[in-house]
C-alpha cells in the first residue's frame, strides 16, 4: 500500500487567521497524516493472524475513519485558501442559486450551521447521484458524512482551527475570516 504524505500548501498571508494559527493547526494536519499510515502498517502486521488480533483489528478499523477523515478534510481546508487557482465557470454557485433560491440564502445557511453548538465540519457536498448541493454537518471527522457525495467546500469548526485567534463565543469572527480568505475557484473546481 502507498504511504500518505503531508502535503504543503502555498497560503499567503491570510486575513483574520494568523500565521501561529495556520502552523499549529498544519502541524495536527501532520499527525492525521502520521497517524493514517501508522494504523495501515500496523494493521498490515496484524493481518497477519487476523483470529487472534481480531479485537485490535477491529478497533483500528474504526479509528481509520476519524483519522483518514481527518487527514483528507484537512486537505480541502487548507487548499481553500491557496492564490493560485485559476478561474473556475462558476457552475458551482449556479447550482447554489436553483437548489438555495440564492447565492446569499445559502451562505446564510452554511454560515448558521457553523454557529452551531460542538466540535466538527461543515461542509458543502454534492450528491454524484442527482447533483443536488447540500449542506451538511460533520460531527468528529467521519460521523455525518454522507455517502457518496463530493466535498466542495470544508469549513473546519473544530476549536484547533481559531483558538489562538478567536474564543468560541467569537465563531461568527473566525467564520467571517474563513469566508474572507476562501478562493471560491477552488471551490467551483471541485464542482
Amino acid at each position: 500500500m502507498q504511504t500518505y504524505t503531508t502535503k504543503t500548501f502555498s497560503l499567503g498571508t491570510l486575513d483574520g487567521l494568523s500565521q501561529r494559527q495556520i502552523d499549529e493547526h498544519l502541524k495536527l494536519y501532520a499527525g492525521y497524516v502520521k497517524n493514517v499510515n501508522a494504523i495501515c502498517d500496523r494493521v498490515k502486521i496484524l493481518k497477519a493472524d487476523s483470529a487472534t488480533n481480531a479485537l485490535e483489528l477491529s478497533e483500528l478499523t474504526r479509528r481509520f475513519g476519524f483519522e483518514f477523515n481527518g487527514m483528507r478534510l484537512h486537505e480541502y481546508y487548507f487548499s481553500q485558501f491557496e492564490k493560485n487557482m485559476v478561474a473556475g465557470e462558476g457552475k458551482v454557485k449556479e447550482k447554489l442559486v436553483v437548489d438555495f433560491g440564492s447565492y446569499d440564502a445559502w451562505l446564510a445557511e452554511f454560515k448558521s450551521v457553523g454557529l452551531m453548538r460542538g466540535i466538527g465540519w461543515v461542509l458543502l457536498v454534492q450528491d454524484e447521484v442527482t447533483n443536488n448541493l447540500h449542506t451538511i454537518w460533520v460531527s468528529d471527522h467521519e460521523i455525518g458524512n454522507l455517502a457518496g457525495q463530493k466535498v466542495l467546500l470544508a469549513m473546519d469548526m473544530w476549536e484547533h482551527a481559531f483558538l489562538l485567534d478567536y474564543i468560541p463565543s467569537q465563531k461568527k469572527d473566525y467564520i467571517e475570516a474563513f469566508f474572507k480568505n476562501l478562493n471560491w475557484n477552488i471551490v467551483e473546481s471541485r464542482g
